[in-house]
């Protein structure tokens, strides 16, 4: 900005001077014109009548003028009649003056001269010389002020332009170190500072969109809390204004963990204990089944709903199902023998899970939906937990087949149970592990 109005007033001052210098150039012209016209004029009847003491006094007189340096009056021959002053025009050689301009003279004396002449018949000729040392006092002082006023003119304007750089540097600076925090995620950040005018309406939006992506970000992570994070993700990236009731066919796996004998255990004991214990196993629950790429759909009182497959599409959801189920059943043996080294209570667990074609999507009412699967594999996971006993993975034939195709398993003898809603019974088998079982993290 300041080079800016440094180019802008010099270029003002540049046309101003010299807009100035012409017009005291023109001035000073048109005044040696005029003076040597008006002295050739009066020269006329002294010249032609030789009167060499009115000449005289003519030039004399002319000469005391302050601007006049030297005056002098030349017949045609170029020989000199009268003069005033120190220096004379420079002529040219010759009888006949054939001056046809003004000339400089010595010490910048500017000479203008003017024909004398009486009906066609040229006398001579009037010189006047002219002091051009006030001119270029004056053009020096123009030049001095004009570069004054420019100077003048760029530092009030460098300090308007400075005061006025601060004054919106302050806002930008503080709207750019809020985009700063809203893009790292610090919804918190507000800026303090009050402004005027635009600014403040500028910065009271910026607070009131901090607010609400704050607010935003807070129902977010609760609603993660309600529902697996796949689950909100997949919800909040769609488009729709509100998620409606709907369903998929999807084929998924599904488990039930049910902690063993929690009616008995949680009898007699302060409720608040309880829920810290319950809230431990449920934990190790929902850490091993994320581990292996599945959605806690659902805990229902000592029981957790473990889903594989979906809302995002899992090629091996049987595979990862098998490996939480062995997973879950491990960590809480381990888990178990670290409390009772500590003297406290243990809960036992059992594992049931089966997979195929199942029903995903909301489900509920207007007023409350739920995102669960619903089918005969996640009916089937449910009894077959039931009949599971303490420490036991218990699955069924089929998706033990589907499985041990790709991922050979150990497992006890298969036997044939009556499950409940369930006409016809049931081939359940143990899983013990797999023969070359993997971790996955």
């Amino acid at each position: 900005m300041t080079l800016l109005v440094l180019v802008a007033s010099s270029i003002l001052g540049y046309t101003l001077v010299y807009r100035q210098f012409s017009m005291m150039e023109t001035q000073f012209n048109d005044t040696g014109s005029a003076l040597a016209a008006q002295l050739g004029a009066s020269s006329v009847e002294p010249v032609f009548t030789e009167d060499a003491l009115g000449l005289s006094s003519l030039v004399n007189s002319l000469n005391e003028q302050e601007v006049v340096a030297s005056v002098a009056v030349f017949n045609r021959q170029g020989n000199v009649l009268a003069e005033a002053g120190t220096y004379r025009p420079f002529l040219d050689t010759g009888n006949e003056i054939t001056v046809t301009g003004r000339r400089l003279g010595k010490d910048d004396i500017t000479w203008f001269y003017a024909p004398i002449v009486f009906r066609n018949v040229n006398g001579g000729t009037a010189w006047v010389g002219l002091d051009k040392s006030g001119l270029a006092a004056s053009q020096a002082a123009v030049v001095r002020s004009g570069i004054l006023v420019v100077l003048l003119l760029v530092v009030a304007i460098t300090a308007v332009a400075v005061r006025l750089g601060r004054s919106l540097g302050k806002p930008v600076n503080d709207l750019i170190e809020g985009t700063q925090a809203i893009e790292s995620g610090r919804y918190d950040f507000r800026i303090e500072r009050q402004y005027s005018g635009e600014f403040k309406a500028l910065t009271e939006s910026f607070n009131t969109m901090a607010r609400g992506l704050e607010q935003k970000d807070r129902v977010e992570r609760l609603f993660s809390r309600f529902v697996s994070n796949p689950v909100a993700a997949h919800y909040m990236a769609r488009d729709e204004a509100e998620p409606t009731q709907e369903g998929r066919l999807v084929e998924a796996s599904v488990i039930f963990v049910d902690l063993v004998g929690y009616t008995a255990f949680s009898e007699g004991r302060n409720p608040a204990d309880v829920a810290d214990i319950l809230n431990q196993y449920f934990t190790e629950f929902a850490d091993i089944c994320h581990r292996y790429q599945g959605n806690v759909d659902k805990y229902i009182g000592d029981c957790a709903m473990l889903v594989f497959g979906c809302p995002q599409t899992d090629p091996e959801h049987r595979y990862h199902a098998m490996q939480c189920a062995i997973g879950i059943r491990e960590r809480i043996i381990e888990m178990n023998q670290e409390r009772a080294a500590r003297n406290e209570p243990c809960l036992n667990i059992r594992i049931g899970l089966s997979g195929g074609e199942l029903l995903a999507g909301l489900l509920g009412s207007h007023e409350r939906l739920q995102y669960t699967v619903v089918g005969e594999p996640a009916n089937l996971a449910s009894r077959l937990c039931d009949r599971a006993e303490h420490g036991q993975v218990l699955t069924d034939k089929a998706f033990f087949d589907a499985l041990n195709e790709s991922h050979p398993l150990g497992s006890q003898s298969t036997v044939s149970i009556q499950v409940k809603g369930f006409q016809a019974k049931v081939d359940a088998l143990t899983v013990t592990d797999f023969h070359t079982a993997t971790a996955e993290n």
